[in-house]
């Protein structure tokens, strides 16, 4: 076998096979760094180095098996080579030195092209990643009909960013902390821990729209580029393609064509859906149920002037999942029609995300069904992996199912992405070391939220539970009480209220609060679990699991917190509580 190969090495060298290999990769290195300098200057469409790449992958065979073929003969002119066996050795021509300059001087270029890169890109510094934050753009508009531009134009780049796979991109909840900030670039780049900022501004009046766009490195607050694109409202989308290409080739990145594909793919053909879905996602955001409702309003109408709009779909299942895990709608009404609507966005278009993880929520909180639950997770976060809340509701489902482990893996993989979101770090207080009973971590993770966001209701909240399983009872009716008062009187953060009370020994304003739950259980499901955890804390364990079981026929979503949840420690050994785990579908 050595001897067969030594063999093929040697006609390889005599058939000038391996001369042509050096000499194509040294001039295909040089053609490829040039065409990556000389397209911007030259204005030369975007696409024009992955062509260059391709053509050059395709002509690299073609060249070898040219080469093993024939022969450029020192006399003139192309000849076929010989096989070995007829020629003799003493007619085997010797390399020449032609061949041999080209294949140093092809070595030499590579190295030196190689090293010269290196040194441009890291002018002696580490070189930068491409992580990057879209800061939330200012809205210039006049009349109050366009008041979600800003944040509307700002949620569509981060999704177009979101389609180039080598970007790191920020998500929503960070950046939202900078709308209308003083701070600088560097500080900023600092705080999010990311290298490059866009920004920019909107303004829209009537059917004419103009949009200010500048890239910064963020560490040097250098301005890499920028541009004004004005024009009609129905050239939104391809200012958008526009600006996700721009910002690659400024960041030196090659798109597939598969991203290019994506980028260049209008979400749909009716501008009047499009505005529609867009204000849907603005009151999306703001989470309350009258804006959820106004949300459904809207993007219903959205698909009633598209009924093939994926997105549309994608937004509508999103609304019904957070109305059921806010128990504003019953939990059949909600759950099942976002099922319905991520199925739809799906079979519309099986390439997005967000309706993969909407349907794991679906099949977690509702249907119970964990493996399906974390196929749909797995799937989501393949397709963007830059999704933070995809990671952060994985991790949620880890931690139901006792995976601490993992659960921390993933929440720390949102916080990565989501570095200054009060709400994943109140998760992983409220759930992801809670669970795992590691409650000084799960405390540090909530005083987190705080320095974010000192009046984030659902912090407050979290911050209670993890100071009751460290029976600082004071400090947890402090915090309950600032989460009912942002709130509003929320019953769920009362509920907490009166469980801190009853541990504490104040049962009198403990059973104030228990009547008024009890009074409103009679018409909603949402307070079997708060019920229950109160009765606990007073020593009726009967009335408690009497709760619980309410909340199983009810399809309470907190459910399927049941197996983790240190509250309920004191029950483990119940019949009726293991009973209770089994029909969840905790087996063990």
């Amino acid at each position: 076998m050595p001897n067969k190969l030594s063999q093929f090495w040697q006609e390889l060298k005599r058939r000038k096979v391996v001369h042509v290999i050096t000499v194509y990769a040294g001039a295909a290195f040089v053609i490829i760094e040039l065409i990556n300098n000389i397209t911007e200057p030259l204005r030369l469409p975007e696409w024009t180095p992955t062509l260059v790449i391709t053509l050059l992958l395709i002509g690299f065979p073609i060249a070898v098996i040219f080469s093993w073929i024939y022969d450029i003969h020192p006399d003139g002119g192309i000849v076929k080579t010989e096989p070995v066996h007829r020629v003799k050795e003493e007619d085997i021509p010797k390399s020449s030195d032609g061949w041999k300059i080209a294949s140093y001087v092809s070595f030499v270029l590579i190295v030196g092209l190689i090293f010269l890169n290196i040194i441009q890109r890291s002018g002696g510094k580490e070189i930068l990643d491409k992580s990057i934050a879209v800061l939330p753009f200012e809205n210039m508009s006049d009349s109050g009909e366009f008041e979600h531009l800003g944040d509307a134009i700002t949620d569509e780049i981060i999704m177009q960013l979101y389609k180039i796979n080598e970007f790191q991109v920020r998500s929503r909840t960070s950046i939202m902390q900078y709308k209308e900030t003083r701070k600088t670039s560097p500080d900023i780049g600092q705080e999010l821990n990311v290298n490059y900022i866009l920004e920019g501004s909107t303004q829209r009046f009537e059917d004419q729209v103009r949009i200010r766009v500048q890239l910064i490195e963020a560490s040097t607050d250098e301005h890499l580029w920028g541009e004004v694109y004005e024009g009609d409202w129905s050239d939104i989308f391809d200012i958008q393609i526009n600006v996700a290409r721009k910002v690659a080739q400024k960041l030196k990145t090659v798109l597939s064509p598969s991203e290019i594909e994506r980028i260049g793919t209008k979400p749909t053909e009716s501008i009047e859906a499009y505005n529609l879905y867009l204000k849907g996602r603005y009151y999306w955001n703001k989470r309350t149920k009258d804006d959820l409702l106004k949300s459904i309003n809207l993007i219903e109408e959205a698909i009633y002037r598209d009924s093939l709009y994926a997105l549309a779909y994608s937004g509508l299942a999103d609304d019904y999942v957070v109305l059921g895990e806010l128990s504003f709608l019953p939990a059949d009404q909600a759950f099942e029609r976002a099922r319905n609507a991520a199925t739809k966005a799906i079979e519309l278009d099986e390439n997005l995300a967000e309706p993969h993880i909407a349907l794991a929520a679906v099949r977690r909180d509702y249907d119970w069904d964990w493996n399906g639950a974390e196929l749909e997770y797995l799937k989501g976060i393949e397709l963007n992996p830059d999704y933070a809340t995809a990671h952060q509701w994985y991790s949620e489902y880890l931690s139901v199912m006792g995976r601490h482990e993992e659960a921390i893996k993933e929440i720390n993989v949102a916080l990565e992405l989501d570095p200054l979101s009060p709400i994943i770090f109140s998760i992983a207080g409220s759930m992801t070391y809670y669970y795992a009973r590691r409650y000084d971590q799960a405390l540090n993770q909530c005083l987190k939220a705080f320095e974010i966001d000192s009046n984030f209701v659902y912090g407050h909240y979290a911050t209670a539970l993890v100071y009751i399983m460290l029976e600082r009872y004071d400090d947890a009716t402090n915090e309950a009480k600032k989460a009912v008062n942002l709130s509003g009187g929320d019953y769920s953060y009362k509920g907490t209220l009166a469980w801190a009370y009853a541990l504490s020994g104040d049962v009198r304003e403990s059973d104030l609060i228990l009547q008024e739950l009890i009074e409103r259980a009679e018409t909603s499901s949402m307070w079997n679990d708060e019920i229950a955890k109160i009765y606990l804390a007073l020593g009726m364990k009967d009335q408690a699991m009497d709760w619980l079981e309410k909340g199983l026929t009810n399809r309470n979503i907190y459910m399927i917190h049941l197996n983790v949840q240190p509250t309920y420690d004191d029950l483990r050994e119940e019949p009726r509580f293991t009973e209770l785990l089994r029909k969840v579908g905790f087996s063990e």
